[in-house]
């Protein structure tokens, strides 16, 4: 394994799980009030879809860019580089 993937990937799922728990957040507490949406993901965004949706397909698509950035930080290891002597 290189050493760049090492501390990217470790990197990359914390930047995941901040933008995850951002949206759990914003859908827990700023969408409803009273039990009626108020805002927040709750919103008509477009053609009857709600921002919650276009967030959760967000989330998505950013997970599959995150795994393309890391699939590119460095050379993959092979079964010849890690196998033990």
């Amino acid at each position: 394994m290189s050493s760049r993937r090492r501390w990217i990937g470790p990197l990359l799922f914390a930047v995941y799980t901040l933008a995850y728990a951002a949206f759990v957040f914003v859908a827990a507490f700023a969408s409803f009030e009273g039990g009626k949406p108020a805002g927040g993901l709750a919103r008509e965004a477009y053609a009857g879809v709600n921002w919650g949706v276009i967030a959760g397909f967000g989330l998505i698509v950013g997970a599959f860019l995150l795994a393309v950035v890391y699939a590119l930080a460095g050379p993959a290891a092979t079964e010849d580089s890690e196998a033990p002597r």
